[in-house]
Order: structure tokens, then C-alpha cells, then sequence
């Protein structure tokens, strides 16, 4: 992914609202890509325009904790027709709900028919 990948405001809320358990949200188990090449702002709530074709929908990935502090969002998009990647952002919905993360690569990435990208999110918590 990008160099700068940001946790949006949702997302922070949503964190300390399941650490807590007030009203807490859906799982974030969304992987989500799409061609929006604006850099990435707390304040985002959807990506830029999100890819719904081509075998790039958003979809359900497997995660796996990782070890202390460290979990995993993984899944591989098999592409069935052209596809353009250049924003990646993680959910807790199949449509709309909240964003978690959003980061935007530095270049276009366009891919054809049967070709795959396999997206690893790892989102480590660190004390400050």
C-alpha cells in the first residue's frame, strides 16, 4: 500500500467504543479497493469511487491475530475483466457502514482478466 495510510475518525471512535463496549460496531472484515487518488483524510467515509465489477467488489476477508497487538485482513481478488486499483480501505460492512482505514497507492495499478492481487492489511497497536 501507500506510505501514508490513515485511521479515520470513524474508525477511531468505533475502536474505543469496542474497547469499552458502548454501542459498540460491526467487525472491520471488509477489504475494499477503488480508483480515488485523493491522499487519504481522517475525515473519509467511503473511498473516492470504489470498484463493484470485475471480481473487485468488496469483500469479506480472512482475518487471523497475528500475535500480541498485531492482527490480520487478508484476501485475494481474482479479477474477471479489467480493474484498476489505486485506494484500499477496510470496513464493517458488505456496503456502506464505517471505514477503518483508508490508503492510496502512489501510482495506478490496472490489472486484466484471471490476473489476481492478494491485499495484506496488518494493523499493529503500539504504546505511545
Amino acid at each position: 500500500m501507500s506510505t501514508l495510510t490513515v485511521i479515520t475518525d470513524d474508525g477511531i471512535e468505533a475502536m474505543a467504543r469496542m474497547l469499552i463496549g458502548v454501542s459498540p460496531p460491526a467487525a472491520f472484515t471488509y477489504i475494499a479497493t477503488g480508483t480515488g487518488a485523493t491522499a487519504a483524510a481522517s475525515t473519509d467515509t467511503a473511498l473516492g469511487s470504489e470498484n463493484t465489477t470485475n471480481g473487485a467488489a468488496r469483500a469479506v476477508a480472512t482475518c487471523s491475530f497475528a500475535s500480541p497487538g498485531t492482527s490480520q485482513l487478508t484476501y485475494n481478488f481474482v479479477f474477471t475483466g479489467s480493474v484498476t486499483v489505486r485506494e484500499i480501505a477496510v470496513f464493517n460492512a458488505a456496503s456502506g457502514g464505517d471505514m477503518l482505514l483508508r490508503g492510496v497507492l502512489s501510482e495506478n495499478r490496472t490489472f486484466g482478466d484471471s490476473e489476481a492481487l492478494e491485499i495484506t492489511i496488518t494493523n499493529t497497536m503500539v504504546r505511545v
